[in-house]
This record gives C-alpha cells, structure tokens and sequence, in this order.
C-alpha cells in the first residue's frame, strides 16, 4: 500500500475519534451528577416508603412484629454501644481536663471547664464521635446483613411468605437508630463529666460534684439540646436509610458486599459530617 494512502487512513481515524473521545469526556464529566442525583432520589425514596409504612403500625399484628424487631434494633444500635462511647468519653474529659490544668488556676478550674466542655464536647465532639461509633459498629452490620439476605434471594421468599420487609429492614433501623445516636450523646456528654469530675477531684478533693455539675448544666441552653436533638433524627436517619441503600444494591457476590460496606461507610461519613457541620454553622454563628 503506498504511503500516501496509509498517512490518508491514519488521518480519517484520527478525525474519527477526536469526536468519539470529546462524547467520552463529556460522558465522564456527567455521570457523576447524574449518579449522585440517582442516588439523592434513592435516599428520599427509601425515607418516603418508611414514612408512609408507618400508618400500617396502627394494626396490632403488624406493631407487635415491628416492636420486637424495634428494640431487638435498639439493644444492638445503642445499648451495646455503650462501652466503647464510655472509653473515649473517659479519654476526651481526662484529656480536656489535663490541658486545663496547665494554663488555668486552680480556683476557676470548674468554671473553665464547664465552659468548654459546651463549646468543644457538647456541641461538636460529642455528636460527631457517637456518629463516628454509630457508623463503625451497627451501620456496616446493617449493610451486611442486608447484603447477604440480597444475594441469598432471601427477600423472595419474604415475599412469597407474605412479609413485607419493609416492617423487617427498614422501619426497625429507621427508628432505631436516631434514638440510640441521642441516647448515645447523652451518654457520652455524662461519662466525659464524670471523667472530668474524677480528674479534677484528685488535684482538689472538696470541689462538689453537684456544684461541678450545676456549673456545666448552667452552661447549656435549650436551643444547645435542641440543635442536638436535630443533629441525632437527621443523622441517625440518614445513616440508617443509607445502610438500607447500599445493602440492597449487592446482588451477585461477595465482591458486591464488601463494596457496599466501603462506600456506605464513605457516604454516612461524609452526609454526617455535613448535616453536624450545617447545623452548628446554623445555630451557632452569630
């Protein structure tokens, strides 16, 4: 073939796929919206469906399953939780506490404290740390579980036995988890105090731990509670419907499951992080 026609073909394939790599590259650039708009509208169906399943919980049958799911839920969300958020409690009031003892005089050592205690562990601390254990031990189990039961087609035979797993999956983790996400702050913020209390309690013995506690509590307003009363339904939901979200798209193998767990994680972290970003940002600026 002469030269002239090979440099002719090379040419025209050349002219041919700049085209075919412009229509990649613009593909590239809007997946990426339209995957996360996807997975934006999965999230709000999924709260929409556990909504709307909740006028079914006035039949007595269907409120005895969903209660014995519910607090079966609630033990492994946020009762068996305790002990790991008790331990960093412990760590994050000594540690507060010991940084104190070095730039505060002795005598204003409780008022200081109480002071950040509400502005550092109450408000941001707190709320993110219990997120944090939330995510790490009860949502990936959830992502699993629903994982596994997808790939065992085991929703089928829910179905074919007359279960919704709707009142199953969904709705014990809906509800549960908000509620152990605020009972692990209020766990959480009362072991840090303690922790404190016993630190500061060995450099001076006759502080009062009443008064200890009267100056902390006197720190704390009800919109402080409130903003956390948010943060824990917003967030506790979220991680949950989220769990649901990724389990249910595994289907096929192991591989599906593993990747379900790690971008759950990713995606609870990062919409947690957010929404208690937000909502200090919102309540707090001035």
């Amino acid at each position: 073939m002469p030269a002239d026609q090979q440099e002719t073909r090379q040419d025209q394939s050349s002219a041919n796929s700049q085209p075919h790599r412009l229509l990649q590259l613009v593909d590239g650039f809007g997946r990426i919206p339209r995957e996360f708009a996807t997975y934006l509208l999965d999230i709000i169906g999924l709260i929409s469906i556990a909504l709307s399943a909740t006028k079914h919980l006035l039949q007595p049958r269907r409120r005895k399953l969903f209660m014995n799911l519910f607090v079966r839920q609630l033990y492994n969300t946020g009762v068996r939780a305790l002990y790991i958020n008790g331990m960093i409690a412990i760590f994050i009031g000594a540690l507060l506490m010991s940084r104190l003892f070095d730039y505060v005089p002795k005598q204003v050592l409780s008022t200081q404290y109480s002071y950040l205690f509400v502005v550092i562990v109450f408000r941001e601390l707190g709320p993110l740390i219990s997120g944090v254990i939330l995510i790490a031990r009860s949502a990936t189990a959830v992502t699993s579980e629903i994982g596994f039961l997808r790939m065992n087609r085991e929703f089928q035979v829910l179905h074919g036995l007359g279960i919704n797993p709707v009142f199953v999956f969904l709705l014990p983790v809906f509800f549960a988890f908000p509620i152990s996400l605020f009972l692990m702050f209020i766990y959480f913020d009362f072991v840090c105090i303690i922790s404190a209390y016993v630190f500061i309690w060995f450099s001076d013995p006759t502080i009062s731990f009443f008064v200890f506690l009267s100056n902390i509590l006197e720190q704390i307003s009800l919109n402080e509670v409130g903003v956390n009363a948010v943060k824990a339904l917003l967030g506790g939901m979220v991680i949950g419907v989220i769990s649901i979200h990724f389990g249910a798209r595994a289907t096929a193998s192991f591989d599906d499951v593993s990747a379900a767990i790690s971008n759950s994680t990713t995606s609870q972290l990062m919409s947690f992080f957010l929404i208690n970003v937000v909502l200090s940002l919102l309540a707090y600026t001035q």
